[in-house]
């Protein structure tokens, strides 16, 4: 790319909004850079909401507005505007933004940075972000996405490879990855539905984890205080570990498969409609024997290994 090229690509559109008789309310910024696939795209921001959507042809599009949340002076407005800058950074095929602000005398406004991004095709995503709401739609290049209160929602993704936040729901619909995919919450709620990946790791520690038209044949789901809900197939080859420490774990699996079962609860009940060979005899509905709380056996010709543990949480197997 040439120096003239790349000076008109940076171009930069500020933009500042009247509000009544307030000045200065937001400040819009606009920036237009060429991207080659295969390129990578880094998004830090502290507090405001974040949209990247693919797009077509080969120009990034990053348009950011800076809000300020409190009614103040136009004096204060103003100044709390120049307070806080968008830095966009391009080395290369790279392009880094940066959200920073300056430490602020006294209690004045506070300001907020909305990002909308449009991403070519093949380039690589990374946000990061504080306190913002992230939603990711129609990215094809290596997606990750790392939250500290925010709620996450990606849909459409070719190339998801870990979404985490520590305060916040996530929410993921037809993603995929090429290898390993990764979904973490602390506390917040995770619903994955038609995700395709070899390997699928899920975890919360306060939350939820709702699962359906999952195709991995590698999972491993854990949740400390929130229950585990899956419906989706098992890979013949496939492994499945679920875990929760205090909630249940209810799976609905096609009535054709067949696994190797292991399940263990310390004071959770057993329960399957799907029949189950245990020491030589089958059975529909399951319970645990002998009060020992652990049970191993066989459904079908075996195939996948399906291992299930609770603390004081029930385990369901339900057919559909």
């Amino acid at each position: 790319m040439s120096t003239h090229t790349a000076r008109t690509a940076l171009a930069c559109v500020a933009t500042i909004c009247l509000a009544g008789s307030a000045q200065a309310q937001t400040e819009e910024i606009v920036r237009t850079i060429s991207m080659d696939a295969g390129g990578l795209f880094e998004l830090s921001n502290m507090i405001g909401d974040i949209t990247v959507t693919g797009a077509e042809g080969t120009d990034l599009t990053i348009r950011a507005t800076k809000r300020v949340s409190d009614r103040g002076s136009a004096q204060d407005a103003d100044a709390a505007l120049r307070r806080v800058e968008v830095e966009i950074t391009q080395r290369g095929n790279r392009v880094e933004v940066e959200t920073e602000y300056e430490r602020s005398p006294g209690n004045g406004p506070s300001v907020s940075v909305d990002y909308e991004v449009g991403v070519p095709s093949g380039v690589r995503v990374t946000v990061e972000a504080v306190a913002t709401d992230v939603t990711i739609d129609g990215v094809d290049g290596e997606t990750r996405v790392e939250v500290v209160s925010g709620a996450v929602q990606l849909t459409t993704l070719s190339r998801l490879v870990e979404a985490k936040a520590v305060s916040g729901h996530i929410r993921l619909s037809g993603v995929a990855s090429d290898d390993a995919l990764s979904v973490e919450s602390v506390a917040g709620n995770l619903t994955l539905d038609g995700v395709r990946a070899p390997r699928l790791e899920a975890s919360s520690v306060s939350g939820t984890i709702s699962l359906s038209g999952v195709e991995a044949r590698r999972v491993e789901i854990g949740t400390v205080a929130g229950a585990v809900t899956y419906q989706g197939a098992l890979a013949a080859d496939g492994r499945y570990e679920f875990e929760s420490h205090s909630g249940a774990i209810r799976l609905t699996v096609p009535g054709s498969t067949g696994f190797e079962l292991e399940a263990e609860s310390f004071s959770g009940a057993f329960n399957s409609d799907v029949p189950i060979t245990v020491g030589g005899g089958t059975r529909n509905t399951t319970v645990f024997d002998r009060g020992l709380h652990t049970l191993e056996g066989t459904v079908g010709d075996g195939g996948a290994r399906l291992e299930i543990a609770t603390f004081s949480g029930d385990i369901t197997i339900e057919s559909r």
